[in-house]
């Protein structure tokens, strides 16, 4: 179990304003689009990675899908998503939400986003694998920060109680999962090749494994963000009624929802990490068999 870090106003340690500054110099925190957000996620994920810091593994496989998303509504290489514009900009509101995130990290102190503060405090543990890493950072990502970004962005569009506008908004949504899917095989390789990942190795032995892992994964993503849709409609109810009480309370049951998950990976990775040297050894065994 990964205890929770007690929220702070002290000033930030010289060691990790220092680190702050160095990871975000010349980032933009709040991107405006899908463009800026996939530029701010490259920049973090590289200057992470050259510091060899665990954090480093959720902003590459972010980029990935956000290359694609970037891809798909920019690019216009997928011409079926009915609010490209729309999608572009939840990209940047979306991508703050974990830049905001990571540079409290960086300080040294609480996000006050419990999925998130597990997320970073797992970075410091030694042996954990990359792909524990990503599933942290997606969970809180997905299961805290998105349906604030859907939320943020429809309102900002007017549309909060635009009922065609939201159906093609949640058609779009949807969209997405098919370029999670598609991102996948990209996503194992950077586990896999880059972080050394014996989960994700394991996990692409062969075709018919990784399509059963992948299948899985696709699985719980779907079912997050259909959820994460139910949680968007409940903070879009209180718009008109302008209840903060209630607004408060939905943000408060994603947060604890979000933190459930995380804790319960958490202590998943305890284990792994203890069970370790079975996992490398069973990894070399299916290699070497395959």
């Amino acid at each position: 179990m990964v205890s929770k870090q007690t929220r702070s106003s002290a000033a930030c340690r010289p060691a990790d304003s220092a680190a702050r500054h160095a990871i975000l110099q010349g980032v933009t925190m709040k991107p405006g689009n899908v463009a800026e957000a996939l530029v701010a996620l490259e920049t973090v994920a590289a200057r992470l990675r050259e510091r060899n810091d665990p954090r480093a593994v959720f902003p590459d496989v972010y980029a990935v899908i956000t290359r694609r998303v970037k891809e798909a509504v920019v690019d216009g290489k997928d011409e079926r998503f009915l609010e490209p514009a729309w999608i572009s900009r939840l990209a940047g509101i979306f991508c703050e939400y974990y830049l905001t995130a990571l540079a409290a990290s960086l300080d040294g102190r609480s996000t006050g986003v419990e999925a998130w503060d597990v997320a970073f405090q797992c970075s410091r543990t030694d042996g954990t694998a990359a792909a524990v890493h990503a599933l942290l950072g997606i969970n809180a990502h997905i299961n805290y920060d998105l349906a604030l970004g859907l939320y943020r962005n429809i309102v900002q569009h007017g549309a909060a109680q635009d009922a065609r506008l939201l159906h093609r908004y949640r058609h779009d949504h949807d969209l997405v999962n098919e370029i999670l899917a598609a991102a996948m095989p990209e996503i194992f390789a950077i586990l896999s090749d880059r972080y050394g990942c014996p989960l994700a190795r394991i996990a692409t032995l062969t075709k018919d494994v990784q399509r059963t892992v992948s299948g899985v994964v696709l699985f719980m993503l779907k079912g997050w963000r259909d959820r994460v849709w139910s949680d968007l409609l409940s903070l879009l109810d209180t718009v008109e009624t302008a209840d903060a009480m209630a607004k408060r309370a939905v943000v408060v049951r994603m947060n604890q929802h979000a933190g459930k998950v995380a804790r319960t990976f958490a202590a998943g990775n305890g284990a792994l990490r203890v069970g370790a040297p079975f996992v490398r050894s069973a990894a070399l065994r299916l290699a070497l068999a395959a």
